[in-house]
């Protein structure tokens, strides 16, 4: 799946929050986050919002994180 797959993903529940009094979203669920990141790490959490999408992991992934993850 390509990088754009999972922008789309992450653009479709940042205008979900639109429609709720919620600033932000945050994922923790290692499922969900690779489903919205396409990141395989065994520890993430992703943060959603209208305008941006923070993945946050430890340093053992960092070459990881940059190469799955726009």
């Amino acid at each position: 799946m390509d990088i754009a797959e999972y922008a789309g993903r992450r653009a479709r529940l940042a205008k979900l929050l639109a429609g709720h009094t919620a600033d932000a979203f945050l994922i923790s669920a290692l499922p969900n986050v690779r489903y919205l990141t396409g990141f395989t790490g065994s520890n993430a959490m992703l943060l959603v919002s209208s305008r941006a999408a923070v993945l946050v992991t430890d340093p053992r992934y960092e070459l990881q994180a940059s190469r799955q993850t726009d």
